[in-house]
């Protein structure tokens, strides 16, 4: 954050560009996520709906839980021991509700959670008035057989759309490509050593020569 400040200059807010850079990380691992899709399957409405359908029920019985002091506490209990030895992702989360909300109520922060996923899961596969599962899917592969072409630049890219708008409120200088500079054969500009510095943390191998190619034509 020191040197993303140097660079960018004495205008620039700390706060700002934290929020900044956490935009432009979120573009970026979307955009791969999203890079990293395959061709529709035929079973993606039938895994998602019953995933809902089985959520239901479970937020049935967690509601029932929550009713009952004695259990809850309980579950509690049990949920903070288990958490000690659990994997690092359910831990981590764990961790999380605890230091987020106080260990009063884990139960409660991870029904709400799940209610969550289950809206998510039921809204990813809702069907109009007149679908069905098969129109569904035809129309997954409609939208997969007009998928834009994969570049390996797409995630740079949506990570400097993603941080432009803080970029301009906070630095002097336009956001560009810059000029080719012969004593350096490099270009030329502080937008480009900026998205590059950012881009490095979620990409080890990224060149600043790719950076330019994509603020080019951004």
């Amino acid at each position: 954050m020191y040197e993303l400040e140097m660079l960018m200059g004495p205008k620039a807010n700390v706060d700002e560009l934290r929020k900044g850079v956490e935009a432009a990380a979120r573009a970026y691992i979307r955009e791969r996520r999203k890079m990293r899709r395959r061709k529709p399957g035929a079973m993606e409405y039938r895994r998602l709906s019953a995933l809902s359908a089985k959520l239901e029920p479970v937020l049935v019985d967690l509601a029932r839980v929550q009713d009952s002091p004695n259990c809850s506490g309980k579950l509690a209990d049990a949920l903070e021991m288990q958490a000690r030895s659990a994997d690092p992702s359910a831990a981590g989360i764990a961790n999380l509700i605890e230091g987020a909300f106080g260990p009063g109520d884990p139960v409660g922060h991870i029904a709400a959670f799940l209610d969550l996923l289950q809206k998510a899961a039921a809204q990813t596969v809702a069907l109009g008035e007149n679908d069905t599962p098969s129109s569904y899917y035809r129309a997954d592969l409609d939208r997969w057989s007009q998928r834009p072409k994969k570049t390996e630049s797409q995630p740079i890219a949506a990570l400097a759309r993603a941080f432009r708008p803080y970029w301009e409120r906070n630095a002097m200088r336009p956001f560009n490509a810059g000029r080719y500079d012969p004593a350096t054969k490099q270009n030329k500009a502080t937008a480009v050593d900026v998205i590059h510095l950012i881009g490095q943390k979620l990409d080890p191998d990224l060149t600043r020569a790719r950076v330019v190619t994509v603020m080019r034509v951004i």
